[in-house]
């Protein structure tokens, strides 16, 4: 997680066991081959070496036949039904990647730490309250990310017009922010704040620019707030976003999010308590993911914590922990 200097989450980076050799990562560099030629889409699907397969965009006069080893760099990582995107890597192919993750000070915290959870909830939340008062409400749908204005509880002074673009200047701030905690790409339509002029228009998309570029959000796209109030911005997709890793296609928390949620408050208590037995009852479908995938996890517990912890499926929809007899 990276905090801004108000202590703030602005980045979160989500690595898990089951990751291995399962995911293609933004900015890796990884040999492949093409396995199969598509003009009709634009480009190649490509077997890589990492394992999963991408799919790279080509030109049309590119010389590039089917079996063909290539290098390739990751550009955009898999979403939804969406393969990882590729590209062919060369001398003056740009370097990408979380080099984010390897600059400043970092440090360890404990199993469920609760700034790091807040952080996690806050990506998933559909609205969060705006530090002047009001709230930002986001919900991503297939097409874009929607993001509404919602001014009730909100005290300003000055006339309407400085109210309101006090408010979308605001919101401006806030969501860049929450587009790189979240990594969302694509299409995002903000719902501004009347009344606006054509001066209110255009600072309005100078802040959103200047917010995306101080985020790290390059290459990015803004329009000015239309008639209707409605600023469009197009963002490239880069990484997965947050909440496809940790829900499943119904928005609810997938069965591997569950069985980790029930992991880390085992290893609060466990360590809390290191000479007492306890039972983690994790839901059905969490319990079956651990017993299928995870079951390596129970082991790496076993050599640390030694034999006092014990794994049960129950009908509840919460994992929970209790001190076994």
């Amino acid at each position: 997680m990276l905090l801004d200097n108000a202590d703030r989450p602005v980045a979160l980076n989500l690595e898990r066991w089951s990751d291995q050799g399962q995911r293609l990562t933004f900015g890796l560099q990884t040999n492949g081959r093409i396995r199969a030629l598509r003009p009709d889409q634009g480009g190649a699907f490509i077997e890589t070496d990492t394992g999963p397969e991408a799919f790279m965009r080509l030109p049309n006069a590119h010389r590039l036949t089917e079996g063909q080893a290539v290098r390739v760099t990751i550009a955009a990582e898999a979403r939804g039904d969406k393969l990882p995107r590729a590209e062919l890597l060369n001398d003056k192919t740009p370097a990408k990647g979380q080099l984010v993750w390897s600059n400043g000070a970092t440090e360890d915290v404990a199993p469920g730490d609760p700034i790091v959870a807040a952080a996690f909830d806050e990506a998933l939340s559909s609205a969060l309250t705006l530090p002047r008062g009001g709230r930002l409400r986001i919900e991503r749908t297939h097409a874009l990310t929607s993001v509404d204005i919602d001014t009730a509880g909100r005290q300003g002074t000055g006339t309407a017009a400085s109210r309101a673009l006090q408010i979308n200047l605001e919101a401006c701030r806030e969501l860049a922010r929450q587009l790189k905690l979240r990594k969302l790409g694509g299409l995002v339509v903000l719902d501004c704040v009347a009344p606006l002029n054509a001066g209110s228009r255009q600072k309005i998309k100078d802040a959103m620019k200047s917010e995306l570029r101080a985020a790290d959000l390059t290459s990015s796209t803004v329009l000015a707030p239309s008639q209707l109030g409605l600023m469009e911005m197009s963002l490239p997709w880069r990484e997965t976003p947050i909440c496809d890793r940790l829900q499943n296609s119904n928005g609810d928390a997938s069965d591997e999010t569950l069985c980790l949620e029930g992991l880390r408050i085992l290893e609060q208590t466990a360590t809390q308590n290191r000479l007492d037995r306890y039972t983690l009852e994790l839901p059905e479908r969490a319990y079956d993911w651990l017993e299928k995938v995870g079951r390596p996890l129970k082991g790496l517990l076993a050599d640390k914590y030694g034999q006092r912890l014990i794994f049960q499926g129950f009908t509840k929809s919460k994992p929970s922990v209790y001190k076994s007899p």
